[in-house]
């Protein structure tokens, strides 16, 4: 278990490609810290760098105190969980456990005791004799975390170590991995592209793009504000609905107009945007996720000044829930409502706008105007 710093780091290759650009990011002791985004983004260089397995471009990579730019991988006391599992198919699972632990020269009795340890914690003690091919994804999976964690790492690297496995098993595994946080309160970084594994699982999420960081936060944080257009399309689904609008102002209040429709902001966001300078006539784009719009008559009612209307074009019945994708002139929208609706494809549907979760969207930078965030952390600032 450790601290671990990333201060101003970088990664360009010989070609000039900027795969990472000024990564900051303090993690700390025995916390589980997920880096997200969608591939290419740069989450698994980072990784890599951290790991040792990439060179660090510019800035300091830093573990309780002590920078590690230039150590080799063996000497930073760190384990990694690739996603192709890299078991030694000659060795049975105590052999591929065992590994690291004889490579590093522990006495047998240690290593016995390690491995069995490790075996309990993942649920292994049965399958210890058997070779991989006898094992299933996720069993092969746990073999994976269990040669990790018998080192007993400062930290533990995981890159996307359940991308191989089917939903059912993926679901599964995600208990286990917390499961395994919980006991070994372990500092862990987990590299993902799925945002569902990144909102269950971590303390913090780091959401990357091109290289960049647009936002680190808790899993409700980034879900409730959202730094910008790309986090908040990004964290949630179905994904958050985009619309073009413009402020209108009457008699004091603000409203945002969706082609002829207006949905009136509460006092509170309306303040706020007057304060950054968007008033009466300036365009921007309005956010809602799809459970924050309704078609019941008591949440019509309720938002009775924050209502759309459009026609179904899809219906879909999840159970729980039911999806009605909408079109309002032009307007692609996807509302989460409840499993009883009666409305269905073709029909005209009158939605209301939970105005309290509306989100604007600045549509020169894209940020949420609603939100304010540190330049350096890109962590939500608390008002």
């Amino acid at each position: 278990m450790s601290d671990l710093n990333l201060k101003h780091i970088n990664k360009t290759y010989p070609n000039g490609f900027v795969a990472v650009k000024d990564f900051n990011l303090d993690i700390k002791d025995g916390e589980f810290v997920i880096f997200v985004g969608p591939s290419g983004c740069g989450k698994s260089t980072t990784l890599r760098m951290i790991a040792g397995l990439e060179d660090i471009s510019g800035g300091d990579l830093m573990i309780d105190g002590k920078r590690v730019n230039d150590e080799e991988p063996k000497d930073r006391d760190i384990a990694m969980v690739f996603q192709s599992y890299a078991l030694y198919p000659h060795m049975t699972v105590r052999q591929n456990m065992e590994f690291p632990l004889k490579i590093a020269k522990l006495p047998q009795s240690e290593i016995d005791q390690r491995v069995d340890e490790a075996a309990k914690t993942l649920g292994l003690e049965s399958l210890l004799d058997r070779k991989p091919k006898a094992l299933s994804g996720g069993q092969r999976q746990r073999v994976a975390m269990g040669r990790a964690i018998v080192r007993h790492p400062k930290v533990l690297l995981m890159d996307e170590p359940l991308s191989n496995l089917d939903a059912k098993l993926r679901g599964q595994m995600r208990v286990e991995i917390s499961r395994l946080h919980e006991k070994l309160n372990s500092t862990i970084i987990y590299v993902t592209h799925d945002q569902t594994e990144a909102m269950t699982l971590g303390d913090r999420i780091v959401v990357m793009s091109d290289g960049e960081v647009q936002q680190i936060d808790t899993p409700q944080n980034l879900y409730d504000s959202p730094a910008n257009k790309f986090v908040a399309g990004f964290i949630g689904a179905p994904q958050m609905n985009f619309m073009d609008a413009t402020i209108t102002e009457k008699n004091g209040e603000m409203f945002v107009k969706v082609s002829d429709h207006l949905v009136k902001l509460p006092k509170e966001k309306a303040d706020i945007l007057r304060k950054k300078g968007f008033g009466d006539g300036r365009d921007v784009t309005i956010g809602i996720r799809p459970e924050d719009l309704w078609d019941s008559p008591e949440m019509l009612e309720k938002f009775k000044d924050s209502t759309v209307h459009g026609t179904v074009e899809v219906y879909e019945m999840l159970g729980s829930t039911s999806n009605l994708y909408v079109d309002i002139d032009g307007h692609q929208v996807t509302a989460t409502v409840e499993p009883d609706t009666k409305k269905r494809v073709g029909d005209t549907v009158t939605l209301a706008f939970d105005n309290n979760k509306i989100h604007v969207f600045d549509n020169d930078t894209n940020e949420n105007l609603l939100v304010d965030l540190d330049p350096v952390t890109g962590e939500l600032l608390k008002k």
